[in-house]
């Protein structure tokens, strides 16, 4: 008598669960790089606001220079200020530095981007 049984043996299955492991093994390193990165592009934008806010507040005010107060500015920051502190660490007449923090039970927790902005030089960007 013959018997027709269908079904996957367990060799089968078990290739088919290394090959699922090797993918999410590559995968998820990937993933969680991008999502940083987004984060961080996040954070750019919005540093790249405050230092369009700077230039224009030294336009208006050039005889105080740049500030290191963010409430002067006019700028918004309401869609990163869940994620992102965004500070003015320092200023002068010839430049300013503006550093976004990931806040504390945040996705952006642990994570940084700084801009040093000179007058006359290219900014430079730094993230951790």
């Amino acid at each position: 008598m013959l018997r027709n049984q269908k079904g996957f043996t367990l060799m089968e299955l078990m290739v088919v669960i290394v090959i699922v492991a090797i993918l999410a093994a590559v995968a998820v390193p990937l993933y969680i790089n991008y999502v940083k990165d987004a984060q961080r592009t996040e954070a750019k934008g919005a540093i790249g606001a405050v230092i369009t806010a700077e230039q224009t507040y030294f336009q208006t005010n050039p005889a105080s220079g740049y500030t290191t107060d963010v409430t002067l500015l006019n700028v918004d920051l309401s869609d990163v200020a869940h994620n992102w502190d965004i500070t003015i660490t320092s200023a002068d007449p010839n430049g300013f530095t503006v550093q976004a923090s990931g806040k504390t039970g945040t996705p952006t927790e642990n994570l940084g981007v700084t801009c040093v902005y000179a007058r006359g030089a290219a900014p430079v960007w730094t993230e951790t």
